[in-house]
């Protein structure tokens, strides 16, 4: 395979349309404020959802026609047949467990959030590598701009607040706050963070080209303050995991020990600089059921694996309990009382779709993993393993994958493109 971290500047992207279209749904995402993302949306319940349900499948259609009219034809890439069968196997688990549903509205927008961010698997896999390589930069430098927001918001939220007109007096007297951003909440961001900080670590070891090499260190730096202001144990668990395999045991292309020296020296800085100017005292606390976040989502737990045992076969159905919109952020099944989310993906998939759609995930993701072996590049393999199995082990303390749609356009985005590597050198071999 090429080296996709060399610049090549004679050489232009063979799908640049295509390659916007993903940058602006990428972007559009993580910078696009709520009130942008409700314009010409629709209404659930009487509460407006995001224009991204109608956005994401019309970019999906150009990007199909796109194809259409610069081949010549209408054809599918058969290497992701995998993944069509099981988008189908989950509609109709869904439809299946639709018998139970108690709101066609909550039915019918919660299997959308899930399905319609997969949309975006598609038309990815047929970048070339230069495309690919856009993508990355793309990722990393969006990323960068991302963590100075991130750190720049949680010491003065309030200020920030009031300059885009939004209510200022629940942060007004808060020197430093769990930053809300257009993404969705810091946990959240967090995650995105843990899910882009493997490929910095992938420009950092495997770049030729200087510039980009400082561009990703630097990221990796503000990456770690960034996730460290936000709070989140599950993602700064995530975050050491990853400095901890990158630094010490992953194998690059590089033989020289300098660039683990020089990295190592600039996390332990960050982290100290981390430690002095944000009060972290919340992640000390580590995960004792008497906290009371902590306590409150063991109890969501609890509430989801007992609906699981009302309904194990197929599940209750997509949003019939923790619906997606909501009054109320608690709910009350048969006398037990917890969150309307169970911040578990697992939690929540063994719930509305049964021991069948814990099945379908699971096949889902492994195939996902067998598929990423057959990328050439044996460092860009093991980012592309711990970018899903990041995901995977943050999805333990949140369902964002299946019912935050900003975040799942991310992820789908960054599975699409490893997979588009993989299908390519799986072709040369």
């Amino acid at each position: 395979m090429e080296d996709l971290t060399k610049t090549k500047d004679n050489i232009k992207s063979k799908h640049l349309f295509s390659v916007y279209l993903i940058c602006f749904i990428f972007l559009y995402a993580l910078f696009a404020m709520d009130r942008v993302k409700k314009i010409l949306s629709l209404t659930v319940e009487g509460y407006t959802i995001t224009n991204q349900f109608w956005i994401i499948p019309l970019i999906s259609l150009l990007l199909y026609g796109y194809k259409i009219v610069k081949t010549q034809q209408i054809s599918f890439n058969k290497d992701n047949i995998f993944f069509l069968i099981y988008i189908y196997l989950y509609i109709l688990i869904i439809i299946v467990g639709g018998f139970n549903i108690g709101s066609i509205s909550q039915f019918g927008y919660a299997g959308l959030l899930f399905i319609i961010p997969m949309l975006l698997f598609f038309p990815i896999s047929k970048y070339s590598y230069e495309d690919i390589r856009i993508l990355f930069k793309v990722f990393i430098i969006t990323c960068l701009i991302y963590e100075f927001f991130t750190i720049i918001l949680v010491k003065n939220y309030a200020f920030f607040m009031g300059i885009v007109g939004n209510p200022v007096d629940n942060y007004r007297y808060y020197s430093q706050y769990r930053a809300t951003m257009m993404l969705g909440s810091s946990i959240t961001v967090s995650y995105y963070f843990n899910l882009t900080l493997p490929l910095c670590f992938y420009m950092f070891y495997s770049s030729i080209d200087k510039k980009w090499r400082i561009i990703s260190v630097f990221t990796i730096a503000v990456n770690v303050i960034a996730s460290f202001a936000l709070l989140s144990r599950a993602a700064t668990l995530s975050t050491i995991l990853i400095l901890i395999l990158n630094i010490f045991f992953f194998k690059n292309k590089t033989k020289s020990k300098n660039r683990k020296t020089i990295l190592f020296i600039l996390v332990i800085a960050a982290g100290m600089y981390a430690s002095m100017n944000y009060d972290l005292s919340r992640l000390l606390m580590g995960f004792s059921s008497s906290e009371d976040s902590m306590s409150a989502r063991l109890a969501a737990g609890n509430v989801g694996l007992f609906i699981f045992n009302k309904h194990p076969i197929i599940g209750s159905g997509i949003g019939k309990y923790f619906e997606r919109v909501y009054d109320s952020k608690y709910i009350d099944v048969d006398g037990i009382i917890g969150l309307i989310d169970p911040h578990n993906m697992y939690i929540l998939i063994m719930s509305e779709l049964g021991i069948v759609g814990l099945i379908i995930t699971i096949l889902l993701f492994i195939h996902l993993f067998k598929r990423f072996s057959h990328i050439k590049d044996k460092y860009l393999k093991q980012t592309a393993y711990l970018t899903l199995a990041v995901a995977l082990l943050d999805a333990l303390g949140g369902s964002h994958i299946l019912n935050e749609i900003s975040y799942a356009t991310i992820f789908w985005i960054y599975m699409g493109v490893f997979n588009a590597v993989a299908t390519k050198d799986r072709r040369l071999q």
